[in-house]
């Protein structure tokens, strides 16, 4: 067994049980519920419902362009982004497998919570000793690049880039070459990189693991010459590591891969790719994912290692200003949950959102421009 494979088989010792299946329950019945509006719903409401998504998003993206921390400030943004603290090294972590990892990840938290926790105390009125016997992070968004080499998701560049029938394949490439030629190439990579074996890997997944490979990686000499692989079956690994995302960039290619490109109902966030997710849907909202996502992807710009920042920011944790934020806007007894098998899946997440609001148009009366004026122009 390789190691992602080896992992990944821990996470079935975790689904039996009963709070597993009635998110699962709960899912599949909110995805009939959108299936019955997208069939039946008269267009102008789906235009409607449409509209409102993309509202929303802009929100988040606004909210995220003011959420990294400025000049040291601990508090900063709103609500799920409103406590941002970057785990940050001066050199690269040399990581030797997910046990490595998450034990970095654990030490960093526990002195980012220590660290922080004084300021917290200072700066809010009401008492916050509950708040912090749990810590003052609920999660950490977790650069994809770093969990491969926790994976040992490298590979020599000859290893991806070779002739398939006289045409020399570049993944990154890959969708403009003929489907016969990436059909030859997907049965050739999977005999070639062994970083895989014992997953059985959809042709999608393979391409979506080499088309987001990295050439750029961390100043060590065991990443020379070598491919960084993105990883795979990545809402599995967030819920094993109880990592809430990963992000990457080049949404577009990764979504014509998958099938989601151009479907009205499978939306390319602009950007960014969210790879992965842990907790249930509700527990932690698709729309806070991309928020925390950009976030972290702006404050990991040197996650890599920087000669001119000398700085290595492989992860960072996202806490709430007040207690009560975190009781009102996550569940966090669920975000340990699987959200669903494989990575984030855009025609999943949007579908989840139409009858949320289909119930909020429906519960909005509608006020006249008329009767306003009348009120407030006297």
């Amino acid at each position: 067994m390789t190691g992602i494979d080896k992992y990944l088989r821990l996470l079935d010792q975790r689904l039996d049980n009963d709070q597993q299946t009635d998110w699962y329950r709960k899912l599949k019945d909110q995805l009939a519920k959108a299936a019955g509006l997208i069939r039946t719903g008269p267009a102008e409401q789906m235009r409607q419902l449409n509209q409102i998504f993309w509202n929303w998003v802009r929100t988040e993206e606004i909210k995220a362009w003011y959420g990294e921390p400025d000049d040291g400030s601990l508090f900063q943004g709103t609500s799920v982004t409103s406590l941002t603290v970057a785990a940050e090294f001066d050199t690269p972590i040399r990581i030797a497998g997910m046990e490595h990892l998450e034990n970095a990840i654990a030490d960093s938290y526990l002195a980012a919570h220590w660290e922080t926790e004084p300021e917290i105390r200072g700066a809010i009125l009401e008492n916050v000793d509950h708040w912090m016997s749990e810590g003052a992070f609920y999660g950490i968004a977790i650069a994809s690049k770093v969990v491969a080499q926790a994976l040992g998701l490298s590979v020599p560049g000859n290893d991806v880039v070779f002739d398939v029938d006289g045409v020399t394949v570049d993944p990154h490439e890959i969708t403009s070459y003929p489907a016969e030629i990436r059909e030859k190439y997907f049965d050739a990579c999977i005999q070639r990189l062994g970083c895989f074996e014992g997953l059985t890997l959809e042709r999608r997944e393979l391409e979506s693991a080499l088309v987001l490979a990295d050439i750029s990686k961390p100043k060590l000499d065991t990443y020379r010459d070598q491919i960084l692989l993105a990883p795979v079956r990545c809402n599995e690994l967030c819920t094993l590591i109880s990592g809430n995302v990963f992000d990457t960039d080049t949404p577009y290619t990764y979504n014509q891969i998958n099938d989601y490109f151009g479907a009205d109902d499978a939306p390319v966030l602009p950007g960014l790719t969210v790879l992965g997710a842990s907790g249930s849907i509700p527990a932690f909202r698709w729309l806070y994912a991309y928020r925390v996502s950009l976030v972290a992807q702006k404050m990991m710009k040197s996650s890599l290692w920087s000669e001119v920042e000398r700085n290595f920011v492989p992860f960072v944790f996202f806490g709430v200003l007040v207690e009560r934020d975190a009781e009102i806007l996550l569940d966090l007894d669920a975000l340990g949950l699987l959200r669903y098998r494989g990575q984030i899946s855009p025609f999943i997440e949007y579908r989840y959102l139409l009858p949320v609001y289909q119930n909020h148009l429906a519960s909005t009366g509608r006020r006249e421009l008329a009767l306003e004026i009348d009120k407030v122009i006297r």
